[in-house]
């Protein structure tokens, strides 16, 4: 990525060469671990396995999301957002690896997700005016579900925030610069708004920094998911 923060950025061979990893190298590579996971006597409910296998996805359709930008115009906010997410997932794929305590949390966090949300659509009913009538059966259903499968007692809205896990494998400067940067584009911040996205070369140049940022992200996504698959049994 040094291209994007030192001034020989060549924004043409970084295109072609984005087009060409996330298009072929990167894919390739995750169907490759995929196969490596299927290939191995893992029982259908592994919970690693299944985490794992669900990261590889995750990682192959953010990379496939930024590589279409490509071929878009004025898709900066798009790119932007896509290579956040490789950010993103580039931490949480760390922190899963770390340990199993993290892997772990990380797999019951979708609980508490599951959770805030029904907690929020309750909210948005309150504010049209509407009873949400699945609220109770919603929350029934996940408590039955931790405490079952996961044994968890009490479920709570208490996940892991990921700055805390970019802390936890020390990629705190890492994130917070990047998603700090990325952030300006993704979101219809005032600059965004007001100024960049009416500048039509210089929105061409940002979409391409973004796009060589998103792939850098991939690569680490993928590096990180290779030594999360060699822990599988």
């Amino acid at each position: 990525m040094p291209g994007t923060l030192t001034g020989d950025y060549d924004r043409e061979y970084e295109t072609e060469f984005s087009r060409e990893k996330l298009g072929t190298a990167i894919p390739n590579r995750l169907r490759e671990l995929l196969e490596v996971i299927q290939h191995r006597e893992v029982p259908p409910d592994d919970w690693y396995a299944i985490l794992v296998t669900k990261l590889l996805a995750s990682v192959a359709r953010a990379s496939y999301d930024l590589r279409q930008t490509i071929e878009q115009n004025e898709a900066l906010p798009t790119a932007a957002w896509n290579a956040r997410n490789l950010l993103e997932l580039w931490i949480w794929i760390e922190y899963c690896t770390a340990s199993q305590e993290n892997a772990r949390r990380f797999y019951e966090d979708a609980l508490r997700d599951a959770l805030g949300l029904t907690e929020s659509l309750s909210k948005m009913h309150k504010l049209t005016g509407i009873e949400n009538e699945f609220e109770d059966e919603a929350r029934r259903r996940l408590a039955e579900v931790a405490l079952k499968v996961h044994g968890i007692e009490s479920l709570d809205t208490n996940y892991e925030r990921v700055a805390a896990a970019a802390n936890n494998v020390g990629l705190q400067d890492w994130y917070a610069a990047c998603n700090a940067n990325l952030s300006k584009f993704a979101h219809p911040t005032a600059v965004l708004v007001v100024g960049i996205m009416h500048q039509g070369k210089n929105v061409i140049e940002l979409q391409a920094g973004c796009t060589t940022q998103g792939l850098y992200f991939a690569g680490r996504c993928v590096m990180a998911l290779e030594r999360m698959v060699a822990q599988i049994p």
